[in-house]
């Protein structure tokens, strides 16, 4: 009987352990902290993941150092949760973990200890790779949380960030400046002559008459139609006059004219 009763109290406790890792603690142990050390204040839909770092800390005067487990809950405010993308990441490869949905919050526990030892000189730091997919876009609020092997939560914080489309991520124009700053350059900045133009300068004068600097057209104008109408009548005249000559009527008419000469009589002697 009382190796039965040990072997029942050891599959409570392993039953146990999980659920003390996928809920928080009701309060942080004295002596030990968790801090963001990279929080990315913005999530862009559709791009690459952001990195997410927790250290945790001590203080406590211990003779030997811990081992850690990282829990990380996420909530989202307008997003899905199918459309969150995390990636444990210790040493640059991926962390094994599990992972456990209530509602509107997802928990997600490493697998096993942290590599690293937290002691009163050393720290152990977490690390999660998040991206977003689809259209919603709202807030994410990502809390970090330091177990100890037991299950139990030495220290937690949280954070809070914003996940925005591709459009709502390109930053915006310049905004334009308000009138009081308008109305400061303006005194500062001197005001310039209105009346700017050097005497004897024709360049300016022409930029503000501008018909003084466009030459007249008409003068030469007239003169290259004139010609052009004379080219065209004497070119009508020849093509006629050609036509006229091949007529054989024309030809025998012509013939039949008098040529105009006559023969002057002769002076008597």
């Amino acid at each position: 009987m009382r190796h039965l009763a040990a072997r029942v109290l050891t599959a409570l406790a392993l039953v146990a352990a999980p659920l003390a890792w996928a809920s928080p603690a009701s309060a942080d142990v004295q002596g030990f902290a968790v801090n963001i050390g990279e929080n990315p204040a913005t999530f862009t839909i559709g791009k690459q993941a952001r990195t997410l770092t927790a250290v945790a800390t001590t203080e406590r005067q211990q003779r030997r150092c811990i081992k850690v487990r990282w829990a990380l809950t996420v909530r989202t405010d307008g997003v899905s949760l199918d459309q969150i993308r995390v990636n444990r990441v210790e040493d640059g490869q991926t962390f094994r973990v599990r992972t456990q949905v209530d509602d509107d919050a997802a928990s997600i526990v490493d697998a096993q200890l942290d590599p690293g030892e937290l002691c009163r000189d050393q720290t152990v730091t977490g690390r999660w790779d998040i991206a977003f997919t689809g259209p919603d876009d709202g807030e994410v609020t990502l809390e970090a949380r330091a177990l100890d092997v037991t299950g139990r939560q030495l220290s937690s914080t949280s954070t809070t960030s914003r996940v925005v489309t591709a459009v709502a991520a390109k930053p915006s124009a310049s905004p334009s400046p308000s009138p009081s700053e308008t109305a400061t350059e303006e005194e500062t900045e001197p005001v310039a002559d209105t009346d700017t133009t050097p005497p004897g300068d024709p360049t300016s004068a022409a930029a503000l008459n501008p018909a003084s600097g466009t030459p007249s057209v008409l003068g030469p104008g007239l003169i290259i139609g004139a010609v052009l109408v004379f080219l065209g009548v004497a070119l009508l005249l020849r093509i006629r006059t050609r036509n006229r000559k091949e007529d054989p009527a024309w030809q025998a008419q012509t013939q039949a004219l008098p040529t105009g000469f006559y023969s002057m009589p002769r002076r008597r002697k």
